[in-house]
């Protein structure tokens, strides 16, 4: 499907109208998703000790979880996945593809991590990034981020403050987000959208979602700036990919 959306004329305004019915088709049932999935347990462990003597230590949730977490949520929405997996001179590489039921592809970028070209580590590699290329494509926090998940906590308290706020702060334009708050949200949207291979849309819808709101005009100025710190780290993250080699060393020694 992406190819053939890649061969459209969207100088043809009929074209351009489809493929934007088509993407508006994709939010909406991602956007189900995301009301529906519960995040799964983090129940794989990494735990050791590096030859400098720093203490490497965290939780991830194991791909198996994740696959049941997301199929579940997935179920009625219509929407499908599927995974694509090579190795070439002992790098595997995964990618993931979201299919939405009018026809709409979401292809993710490459994830990439070289390997000693042993079997075993290329099958840990594979395991290892289908999880990160699974989550990171529908949203899901699949390894312990210590600031990522401070951010969400900062935009849950933010919405509950919200709803217990006094008559005194209801003022439109105490709480309303700034143009400039606006405007950077949207440049990190694009940023995001850019280094992930979807778009700054596809990004606002997936946050939007997690605040029940349908427009980013319709954030609060303290909640516009919670989620921009979120943004911000989930771009981190995503950047943080070209690294995923070095991480998965560390990944296996925990092991």
């Amino acid at each position: 499907m992406n190819d053939l959306l890649e061969k459209i004329d969207l100088t043809n305004l009929e074209n351009a109208k489809f493929l934007v019915e088509l993407k508006a088709g994709f939010n909406k049932e991602l956007a189900k998703f995301h009301d529906k999935v519960k995040p799964p347990s983090k129940n794989g462990h990494v735990d050791f000790v590096s030859k400098k003597g720093g203490r490497t230590k965290y939780d991830y949730v194991q791909l198996e979880d994740l696959i049941k977490a997301i199929d579940t949520a997935l179920n009625g929405i219509g929407m499908t996945w599927s995974q694509d997996s090579e190795v070439n001179n002992g790098a595997a590489k995964v990618r993931t593809r979201i299919l939405s039921s009018n026809g709409y592809e979401y292809v993710s970028p490459w994830i990439v991590i070289k390997t000693s070209g042993q079997a075993q580590d290329i099958g840990s590699a594979i395991t290892y990034a289908k999880r990160y290329s699974l989550g990171t494509s529908f949203g899901i926090n699949s390894e312990t981020d210590d600031d990522g998940q401070k951010a969400q906590e900062s935009i849950r308290k933010q919405n509950s403050n919200n709803n217990s706020t006094t008559k005194a702060n209801l003022n439109p334009v105490n709480r309303m987000i700034t143009p400039k708050q606006l405007g950077e949200i949207k440049a990190q949207l694009i940023e995001l959208g850019l280094a992930k291979g979807t778009s700054s849309d596809i990004e606002a819808n997936k946050y939007l979602s997690m605040a029940k709101l349908k427009r980013l005009e319709d954030l609060s100025s303290d909640y516009a700036k919670a989620l921009l710190k979120h943004i911000e780290e989930d771009l981190k993250q995503v950047k943080a990919t070209e690294n995923k080699s070095n991480e998965f060393d560390d990944f296996l020694k925990g092991r």
